[in-house]
């Protein structure tokens, strides 16, 4: 499967832009389009205040394409009205994108942000994977990924859908599995899981862990620190199943409470 489309969620903020700017690196490398789509909620009534506040949006949108690092990347903007940021996928065009790009703690936007808190439910309902993006980085590159797991067969058979970036960056993919207390496996059924999922995935640069930790979010984030991961790829089960704490789901944690790039996928 390749990256042929890239959707990138954009408000104007910075948060968007660095978003935007990795999406560029990946378009380069793929040659991709990246579909900007700006949201935007209708708040008077009165049709000249509606015509000026389209007008300005669509001056802003019409700039972006001038960002220095967009040059020679195809780009296509779309402006849609009174449509919640989820509703996107139901347009038909944006549905079939192969990668949702989008930046995290972000400001407030033009009449209301798109960016920033919304990420945690574009994890939760994206039908294709979606690479957050916490911080600006000038020359998005992967060496070290590390793919968090429960190595079950639900999360055996998503992997493939991470294998297109993976392809483009060739890193070394470490394989972890986080113990904890309440969630306790012996590290002999834990190294079983790992090995059937090395019989089916050829890996050629990896190391497989079975970390413990208080908690697997603390355990996903320290083993992260601990190698100097590029970007941590996990499948989201939502508010159920492995990956689950108490306020939502692992992988919306990961999201809120890490620099790290997170690709992710829903299971």
């Amino acid at each position: 499967m390749a990256i042929r489309t890239i959707l990138v969620p954009y408000d104007f903020s910075e948060c968007a832009t660095d978003a935007l700017r990795v999406a560029a690196k990946l378009a380069r490398l793929t040659g991709a389009v990246i579909d900007v789509v700006h949201l935007y909620e209708q708040m008077m009534d009165f049709h000249t205040e509606n015509k000026r506040i389209r007008e300005e949006i669509e001056a802003k949108l019409e700039q972006v394409p001038e960002l220095p690092f967009l040059r020679g990347i195809e780009l296509k903007k779309f402006m849609l009205r009174q449509m919640g940021l989820t509703e996107i996928f139901k347009n038909e065009r944006l549905q079939k994108a192969d990668l949702v790009v989008m930046g995290t703690h972000g400001t407030t936007g033009l009449r209301g942000g798109i960016v920033g808190s919304n990420t945690q439910r574009i994890v939760r309902q994206a039908p294709m994977p979606v690479l957050v993006i916490k911080h600006r980085i000038e020359d998005f590159d992967v060496k070290d990924l590390v793919y968090a797991s429960n190595f079950t067969p639900e999360d055996v058979d998503k992997f493939d859908a991470f294998t297109p970036l993976i392809e483009l960056f060739d890193p070394k993919i470490h394989l972890l599995k986080v113990n904890t207390p309440r969630s306790f496996e012996r590290s002999d059924d834990s190294n079983k899981a790992i090995d059937r999922f090395l019989q089916r995935y050829d890996l050629k640069h990896f190391t497989a862990s079975v970390y413990n930790d208080l908690s697997i979010e603390e355990g996903i984030l320290n083993f992260a620190k601990g190698i100097d991961a590029d970007l941590i790829a996990m499948a989201t089960h939502g508010r159920t199943g492995f990956f689950h704490v108490v306020n939502g789901s692992l992988t919306e944690d990961i999201v809120n409470h890490t620099n790290f790039p997170v690709l992710s996928v829903r299971l």
